[in-house]
């Protein structure tokens, strides 16, 4: 049986700073290669170094985004877990400029903390999800910690520059991107604009963001991170097909639930790395 003082230093944890609708945007693999869908959509291919903050989550096959919050630990998309709670079948990739990609460092995963309300007040609510992993990511110009955000300001009409990245497919039901990792720029809707337009009540923990129906986030980018002003303000959730007109997309607001963050990580240091003597590593969001 593993043991996670084989593989981790104890987490200290210190906050420096304060699907779709009808679908989840988790992207299934290799195994289903064949009915693959969405991705970034109307947006264009970047470097890893311009993003070091994304990194892949593949369980069982299905892939999911995922946001890098320390060399321990990446934030990732509650939904992305449904098809699998088995540790041995996932794995984290730091680095992928691809979908799948020789050069990137593998991680394998020692555990994980979905959040206690997921899918309980509505669909998709809470839909945030912790990975702590087996070694630490070693951070370069290609895989750095992102940095959450301390405010709510960004929640406002007038603000029209987040960026979402992925590594799926380009259209809805289209082909497989050759260009690796994307990103898009999207404009944020009121969260009663946005209940509007889906004919659904939004709970307080999501918001939505609108490209317009030419630009956004597809299956296949699920639990990526979204950034605003280089902040992490969210991760990708689900929405009702891809970059449909009057159709934003739905996220999980990072602001919202960063007291569940820190509360998570608080929790795993107390069970695993305070009683134990051998540990002297710490690290900090």
């Amino acid at each position: 049986m593993r043991n996670l003082f084989d593989f981790l230093s104890c987490l200290i944890i210190v906050f420096m700073h304060g699907n779709r609708l009808l679908y989840s945007q988790s992207l299934v693999s290799k195994k289903a290669v064949a009915n693959i869908q969405g991705k970034i959509v109307g947006g264009k291919a970047v470097n890893m170094e311009m993003f070091p903050t994304s990194v892949q989550f593949f369980n069982v096959g299905a892939m999911c985004g995922g946001t890098i919050l320390n060399s321990w630990s990446v934030l990732t998309a509650a939904h992305c877990f449904d098809v699998n709670t088995d540790v041995n079948d996932m794995v984290v990739q730091v680095g992928s400029r691809y979908f799948y990609d020789f050069n990137a460092k593998s991680h394998d995963i020692f555990s994980f903390a979905i959040h206690e309300r997921y899918n309980k007040s509505a669909q998709f609510a809470c839909d945030i999800a912790l990975l702590f992993l087996q070694t630490p990511i070693k951070f370069t110009n290609k895989s750095k910690k992102a940095l959450i955000v301390t405010h709510n300001m960004w929640m406002n009409e007038k603000e029209k520059t987040f960026i979402a990245t992925g590594w799926g497919w380009t259209t809805y039901d289209g082909q497989i991107s050759q260009h690796g990792l994307m990103m898009t720029t999207l404009k944020f809707i009121s969260s009663k604009k946005c209940s509007k337009m889906h004919g659904i009540k939004l709970t307080a923990d999501m918001f939505c963001l609108y490209g317009e129906g030419k630009r956004d986030t597809c299956r296949g980018d699920s639990g990526g991170g979204v950034l605003w002003n280089g902040m992490l303000v969210g991760i990708t959730s689900h929405g009702d097909g891809c970059a449909k007109k009057y159709k934003p997309s739905v996220y999980a607001n990072v602001w919202y639930l960063r007291n569940w963050i820190e509360k998570t990580f608080y929790k795993f240091k107390d069970e695993h790395c305070l009683n134990n003597k051998v540990l002297n590593m710490t690290t900090s969001l």
